[in-house]
């Protein structure tokens, strides 16, 4: 993903709440209408998305965003996610959705690698699979990202530097250690890093996981600052990462002093952007992403071609980049004190 923003993300990243009822989305556990059709004749597609996980707000505006394309669209989604985040169970909630009759499946992996197989046998049935958070697989037709690797990597390492003042010990935090898009992330941070920041130093540990937890997030940091009593940055690529560091930092009594950033949600972090814990933190709109996703998948369920330029329909990809399977849109938002009341996220 561009990744700026996160966060940004996810990282995608990357969707059925209880919460998620209504005429535009419907239950996975629905059989699917078949060969319905607009006013114009085309047939409409019947579409399912797999999240990460549901009942987190980051997933929870994904979803909202899905079930208000759907709206917009007239074309139902079946929405669905483990209630934690789990392989295993996502990819068995992915092989329910193939074997209802779908034409599309889009997702965000918690797993890029066990989810190969399953989406192997998807598009085997014809199935159109359009991932984000995702740009290495090959099981898939496209995957739609907010900016690249090197992108949001570069951002969070210099933003990150800044407040550090180019020097000192950090840290890199991801959602999970087999997360694609978090250590994609935090390896693109190292490497631009090294290349400009010669006085920063990566720990020992190098790399930790938050295990998509705020808490995790916040206790991992106590017990670095005890192993590390020099470290001074947390670079974290989660959108629980940030707020759990955050809380450390506070309390510890270091604001000013350790630096965290990560993508996060503004309405998880504004009360420590306006405190001062957090400088900023990192966020592209992940329900953008994810209409993008469908966007896409109906261009081809129609026969439209998707090349360099082609409009995705959202601010931030009227514009995509194509490499290899990967569509790259230019949609990072930085995150501040001064402009986080301007997202409802």
């Amino acid at each position: 993903m561009k990744k700026v923003l996160a966060l940004l993300l996810a990282t995608v990243m990357v969707l059925s709440l209880a919460a998620c009822g209504g005429s535009a989305s419907k239950s996975a556990e629905a059989a699917p209408a078949a060969e319905a059709t607009k006013e114009d004749g085309k047939k409409i597609p019947v579409i399912a998305y797999a999240a990460p996980v549901v009942g987190q707000a980051w997933w929870d505006h994904v979803q909202k965003g899905v079930e208000k394309w759907s709206e917009e669209t007239g074309i139902e989604v079946i929405y669905k996610g483990p209630t934690d985040v789990d392989a295993a169970a996502q990819i068995q909630i992915m092989t329910d959705l193939i074997n209802q009759n779908i034409d599309v499946l889009c997702f965000s992996p918690v797993d890029p690698e066990a989810c190969e197989p399953i989406l192997a046998e998807a598009r085997e049935k014809g199935i159109i699979v359009i991932g984000t958070e995702a740009s290495t697989m090959e099981n898939m037709d496209w995957d739609v990202e907010a900016f690249d690797n090197d992108g949001i990597g570069g951002f969070l390492m210099k933003t990150l530097a800044e407040q550090m003042g180019e020097e000192g010990e950090y840290v890199t935090m991801v959602g999970d250690l087999t997360n694609e898009s978090n250590n994609n992330w935090a390896d693109s941070a190292v490497r631009y890093q090294e290349s400009n920041y010669p006085n920063m130093k990566l720990i020992d540990d190098k790399r930790v996981a938050s295990n998509f937890d705020a808490e995790k997030a916040y206790s991992v940091v106590k017990e670095l600052k005890q192993k590390y009593p020099d470290l001074k940055g947390i670079l974290g690529t989660s959108s629980f990462d940030a707020p759990g560091a955050a809380r450390a930092i506070k309390e510890m009594g270091l604001t000013g002093e350790m630096f965290a950033i990560s993508v996060a949600m503004p309405s998880e972090t504004s009360n420590y952007l306006e405190d001062g814990t957090l400088k900023s933190i990192a966020l592209w709109d992940p329900a953008l992403s994810a209409r993008c996703q469908l966007n896409a998948a109906v261009k081809m369920f129609n026969g439209e071609e998707i090349k360099d330029g082609t409009d995705l329909g959202e601010e931030g990809y009227h514009s995509i980049i194509i490499n290899g399977k990967v569509l790259t849109g230019d949609a990072a938002i930085a995150i501040t004190k001064d402009n986080y009341k301007d997202y409802n996220l």
